[in-house]
């Protein structure tokens, strides 16, 4: 059993001195210190018994690299919370001190042996000096646990769990071993040491199992925040920050930046700006985005690429005092997470596109309407006056195409109030101006202002005799009216009538356009009611129009607390209802 724990301690040494070699960090130093010379004093143990001169000499060495030890856990800690400059050297004092004391009192080589009360004192002093530098490690990252993010909290409990578990080890496996004299206690003993061996090096070093555990409570908040990412998208910058804020939390980073594709910082986590401008510059000279890079001086930084739509940008996270080491498993974690942060950003900038478009396409509908409105009115005058007569007499054939152009100046007239009416509604200036009117007569007025536009085509209204009152723009109303009678001429051949209908549906009233024209596919009337949606489908291809009519219709219906629903085959016509709340 004392072979086995010395095998132990030289293999935990050995990965420790291996890992500073590697890395050359001043912290994983001060751990490859410490736990070389807890080695040495396990390795000496078995020979400090020796009488004479040599046993001294062994007991000697044995104080200065148990104080040593201690001395190197305490600024291993220090690397993580600072004791502070003059808290250091007071440190570095009285272990010095005390050092000297155990020297000149000469301990006893046999710890069996009766002490003087010098040595008692000194052997006291030694084992609190020691006890001091380990115990309050443990306390203060305990206690500093509390509050941090899960991945940060979990790391220090670790290392406070690692401190404890060294103490365990001397005390069972050194100082237990000496003072107890039964081979069974012993052997006892010597289990417990032995088992909390691979404990120390699994809290100094987590393995990624164990870094695994950690993150699994993020990760599930990390699916809530995913879905954030994927369905609200405020802006690019705010959307990368939040991202940043998961990915750190992840992982346990002490900062992070993203970098977008033209190599400009998107955003930045827990960094200064000349941080931040460092981290990307390194990472943008990295020859190998998504590996750990761990420089000689400086925070070690993970790169991690992000294959946006205009180009490759990455995401870096940088490791903190408490940042568990960085493995595979975060380079594999943070990959799977970037492409869920590459398709937030890039649907971002899908629409902020939209919206410009859509801005685009509204500000182009509000000035050629204004610009097409008076002009047209003109035009629409000149002709009144021509089939009036007031600007003389016209040949007859002259004066039978004259309704036709009245009719199609006042075509041209509804697509502009349209788009005038669809600009208002987008800038969100569409106000209604409600007032008490019959929809009985308010339909019959939008039928007979469309009536020039049906020539030789047949339009049937079916209305009741009585009233049904409502509170409406009375103008708007008329205007869903004539758009729903303008869809179905536009859509069905000349010989097919058109039936209007009006009726009471309860507390609503109806009014119903059925036509038996083209109809609709199911695959298209998702298309319907959406704005600038047309169906270009065999014959209805050349049709005329904005694609805004009905888009407009049913905006205009639900602002008036109704709807415009839609019934239609292909092949067999369709109906449009458009229904409305009456007056009880």
């Amino acid at each position: 059993m004392p072979l086995a724990i010395e095998v132990a301690f030289v293999l935990l040494s050995v990965a420790t001195v291996a890992d500073w070699l590697t890395h050359r960090e001043r912290r994983r130093g001060y751990l490859a210190v410490a736990f070389g010379s807890l080695t040495l004093l396990v390795l000496l143990a078995p020979s400090l018994s020796q009488p004479g001169v040599n046993g001294q000499l062994l007991t000697d060495l044995g104080v200065l690299l148990f104080l040593l030890s201690g001395w190197a856990l305490l600024m291993f800690r220090d690397s993580f919370i600072s004791l502070g400059a003059g808290t250091k050297r007071f440190v570095a004092v009285v272990i010095v001190l005390v050092a000297a004391f155990a020297i000149f009192v000469q301990l006893p080589t046999d710890t069996g042996l009766p002490h003087a009360p010098l040595q008692t004192f000194a052997l006291a002093a030694l084992l609190t000096t020691w006890g001091i530098c380990v115990v309050e490690p443990i306390v203060t990252l305990w206690l500093a646990s509390r509050g941090r993010p899960t991945v940060e909290g979990a790391r220090m409990r670790a290392l406070s769990l690692g401190y404890a578990g060294l103490v365990a080890v001397i005390m069972f496996g050194t100082l237990g071993g000496s003072l107890v004299r039964n081979p069974a206690a012993e052997i006892a003993l010597d289990l417990v040491a032995l088992a909390i061996v691979p404990m120390l090096f699994f809290s100094f070093y987590p393995p990624t199992w164990l870094r695994r555990m950690w993150s699994q409570p993020e990760e599930e908040e990390l699916r809530q925040g995913l879905h954030s990412l994927l369905t609200f998208s405020p802006d690019r910058a705010t959307q990368a920050r939040r991202a940043l804020e998961w990915a750190t939390r992840l992982v346990g980073g002490a900062g992070a930046v993203i970098i977008d594709s033209d190599s400009t910082i998107l955003a930045s986590q827990a960094l200064s700006e000349d941080e931040a401008k460092d981290i990307a510059a390194a990472a943008a000279a990295s020859s190998g985005p998504g590996v750990v890079r761990s420089p000689r001086r400086g925070q070690t930084t993970l790169v991690i690429p992000l294959d946006f739509q205009q180009g490759p940008g990455a995401m870096v996270i940088v490791a903190g005092q408490f940042t568990p080491l960085f493995g595979d498993d975060e380079v594999m974690r943070l990959r799977q997470y970037a492409s869920s942060i590459t398709a937030s950003l890039d649907r971002v900038t899908l629409t902020a596109r939209i919206h410009d478009l859509e801005k685009a396409k509204t500000e182009f509908m509000n000035i050629a309407s204004h610009e097409l409105r008076g002009p047209m009115t003109v035009i629409k005058g000149y002709l009144t006056m021509l089939e009036g007569g007031s600007l003389g007499n016209l040949a007859p054939k002259a004066m039978s195409v004259m309704p036709l152009l009245i009719a199609k100046a006042d075509e041209v007239n509804a697509m502009i109030e349209q788009m005038l009416e669809a600009a208002r509604l987008e800038e969100g200036h569409l106000e209604l101006r409600k007032e008490t009117g019959d929809i009985v007569e308010l339909t019959e007025l939008a039928v007979d202002s469309m009536r020039p536009m049906l020539a030789e085509r047949q339009l049937d209204l079916d209305a009741p005799k009585t009233t049904m009152l409502a509170d409406v723009d009375i103008e708007r109303f008329q205007i869903v009216v004539r758009n729903l009678i303008s869809n179905a001429i536009k859509y069905s051949p000349e010989e097919a009538p058109i039936k209007v209908v009006v009726n009471r549906n309860g507390e609503t009233a109806r009014v119903i356009v059925i036509d038996r024209g083209v109809g609709i596919a199911p695959e298209d009337q998702s298309k319907l009611f959406t704005k600038f949606g047309r169906i270009e489908r065999g014959s209805t291809m050349h049709v005329a129009g904005t694609g805004l009519g009905l888009w407009l219709s049913r905006e205009i219906a639900r602002m008036h607390d109704g709807d415009i629903t839609c019934e239609s085959a292909e092949g067999s016509g369709s109906t449009f209802t458009f229904e409305v709340p009456i007056i009880p």
